[in-house]
């Protein structure tokens, strides 16, 4: 009777269960990545410092620091706020930090975050600004909508990238409420709000109405093509095979070279109003051209940045040289303006700057007094180019001399000074004491102090 009553149970598994790993930080999903407008790193270390309810100069330096190798000068990021930007960079702040945070995060998709997929194309010279820039419009308009986040896309922060094309307004680069200029990461960083006055950035009455004036048609057409193919890059970034090496940005050349102008790279060169030894220089592979300046050269030929760099077999569109494509367009920034050269009033002026009883000036800084570029000015006026800038050298040589001097003289009271100290006038012990330590190069300072040392009988 007691055997009817039993119930068979299932048995137990007493089998290890595989335990997924553990991210140390939160795994924050990135946004945009594969759109134009991804997120920058900064702004995600922002983001992900604010998920764990701490300051980013808290998480950086508490969590982030001790796996960071010091391969720059100092690991911490805050000593150097003025260098942040370059964390959404090409270099090795950039690459070190999304390594980190990968590895933190259990993601592979941070450095995406970046321009490290670009490294060997587009060189850090005016790539990227030193300083946070915003549109309040687009700050408001994901504040106000429920199922948006705040967050500052990577291309606010293109040297190129100087409008918002979704709302046709500049990009702010000053707190409205402090009037400060705002680092790219800050210890109190947060989407949307100055890290100084902790204010929001989004539309209010504090920015003034007359700092930005609308933008110009012309303006709007080239921010428009600016945006659209900086924004292709960065679509395209995560789908790329493999990071796209040097080569190719000399290949481009070479292939667009041989198409319109035959080979001809003084034509090619022309064509551009660029100066020949650059196109070579860029077809040789020996220098890689800053984005700005591929940026006026593809908008020029009318073909996008990643075309030009990838596209192999041009379009039979393109087998022309455009004609006139910049008058499309007359803006500083993708064509310098034609300006007609008056002799009569240059000549005059170039002799007044040569007669006027002030400081000398180099002929860079009297071309661009001028208006005009120091080639042509050599052109039509080589005598009184070339008496401007014997000028300028003489007034540096006799600069100099006044230099030393002083540097002598100082040299020799400061060894009267140290020795009436009781201290040996030894050069570090001089150097202490001069407005310019480094005159110690010129041996003529040098000369002096053996001479001073003579003088009060400490060097015979």
């Amino acid at each position: 009777m007691l055997a009817s009553v039993l119930e068979t149970y299932e048995s137990w598994d007493l089998r290890k269960v595989a335990i997924p790993s553990r991210s140390r930080l939160y795994r924050l999903d990135p946004i945009g990545i594969g759109t134009p407008l991804v997120e920058s790193l900064t702004g995600y270390i922002s983001r992900l410092a604010e998920a764990h309810c701490v300051t980013p100069k808290a998480l950086i330096s508490r969590e982030l620091v001790s796996f960071i190798p010091k391969t720059y000068k100092t690991t911490n990021l805050f000593e150097m706020r003025s260098l942040t930007g370059a964390l959404n960079g090409t270099g090795t702040m950039a690459l070190d930090l999304a390594t980190v945070l990968e590895s933190l995060t259990l993601r592979s998709d941070l450095r995406f975050l970046t321009l490290l997929s670009w490294t060997d194309i587009f060189p850090q010279r005016r790539l990227l600004r030193a300083r946070r820039a915003w549109c309040p419009y687009c700050y408001e308009e994901w504040c106000s909508s429920k199922d948006k986040v705040i967050y500052e896309p990577l291309i606010w922060f293109f040297e190129a990238v100087t409008l918002c094309h979704w709302h046709n307004q500049s990009l702010y680069q000053q707190c409205p409420h402090c009037k400060r200029e705002l680092p790219p990461l800050a210890s109190y960083s947060r989407p949307g709000y100055c890290p100084y006055c902790l204010k929001w950035l989004g539309v209010t009455a504090n920015y003034p109405s007359s700092d930005k004036t609308p933008p110009s048609k012309e303006e709007i057409i080239w921010q428009t093509w600016v945006i659209k193919t900086v924004g292709e890059l960065l679509a395209n970034t995560p789908h790329l095979p493999k990071p796209l090496k040097r080569e190719i940005v000399a290949q481009a050349f070479c292939r667009y070279v041989n198409q319109f102008t035959e080979g001809n790279t003084a034509a090619f060169a022309r064509m551009l109003e660029i100066p020949k030894n650059k196109v070579w220089m860029w077809q040789m592979g020996k220098v890689l051209p800053e984005l700005n300046v591929i940026l006026k050269i593809c908008f020029t030929l009318q073909v996008s940045v990643l075309d030009f760099l990838t596209q192999e077999t041009l379009k039979e569109t393109s087998s022309k040289f455009p004609a006139t494509p910049q008058n499309q367009v007359r803006d500083s920034s993708t064509k310098k303006l034609e300006v007609k050269f008056d002799s009569d009033r240059t000549q005059q002026l170039l002799e007044n700057v040569l007669q006027a009883n002030e400081q000398p000036l180099p002929m860079t800084a009297v071309a661009k007094r001028l208006g005009y570029p120091k080639r042509v000015l050599y052109r039509h006026f080589p005598e009184l180019c070339r008496a401007i800038s014997a000028e300028y050298v003489k007034y540096m040589k006799e600069s100099r001399i006044k230099r030393i001097e002083h540097c002598c003289e100082e040299v020799k009271q400061a060894v009267r000074q140290v020795h009436s100290e009781g201290i040996y006038p030894s050069e570090a012990a001089i150097s202490r004491l001069l407005a310019k330590p480094g005159c110690f190069r010129d041996k003529k300072v040098r000369a002096a102090l053996r001479a001073a040392r003579r003088e009060i009988c400490l060097e015979p």
